[in-house]
């Protein structure tokens, strides 16, 4: 799928309360809450390699990926460049999985992608719920406590504070963002 293929796909709203698509309507089979709950996972990790492979959104290092293979240089026609590591189960095809997920907790507030976010009109309730609620912390520490070879990899907990620290200033951009473009929340139970 393209860049242009995917901001189609959002403006048809693909299977959105389960209708669905017209034939040619360019459509894949991925529902499109699926791709509000990518984009928000994705913005405040700041995953570029499956919404901005190119590294089009933000400064890229010299030793980012996207730099190193050359393809920052191809952000001119943003509309065909080719998304990346977008995986579905053969089974439920509706719904993404997520993998490659290698967060960049050093890129600071003045450097984030906001490439991520565009074209998302609306975002999952129970999550921007989180956000706001000042539990993120907690919740984070209590998930990532049950991941003990990346708890260690870290550093232990001081490590992991370092980096939640980082998701909760990424979190506080993020309900500023959405409340500058008048971004919906809504229920995704999908």
């Amino acid at each position: 799928m393209t860049w242009g293929e995917y901001q189609n796909s959002l403006k048809q709203r693909c299977w959105h309360k389960n209708v669905t698509p017209k034939p040619h309507s360019g459509c894949s089979s991925v529902h499109h809450y699926e791709w509000s709950k990518l984009s928000l996972f994705d913005f405040l990790l700041q995953i570029y390699t499956r919404l901005d492979r190119n590294c089009c959104g933000f400064r890229p290092r010299q030793e980012d990926v996207c730099v190193e293979r050359g393809h920052h240089q191809e952000c001119g026609d943003k509309d065909s460049v080719e998304l990346a590591n977008i995986i579905r189960r053969v089974h439920d095809p509706r719904h993404l999985v997520f993998t490659d997920n290698k967060g960049f907790f050093d890129r600071g507030e003045d450097n984030l992608d906001y490439k991520l976010l565009e074209g998302i009109k609306e975002f999952p309730e129970q999550a921007v719920k989180v956000l706001k609620s000042q539990r993120l912390r907690e919740r984070l520490l209590q998930s990532l406590f049950l991941d003990k070879l990346y708890w260690e990899s870290q550093g232990g907990r001081r490590g992991i504070e370092k980096l939640i620290d980082v998701i909760e200033r990424r979190a506080q951009v993020f309900l500023t963002y959405i409340n500058a473009h008048g971004i919906k929340v809504v229920p995704m139970n999908v």
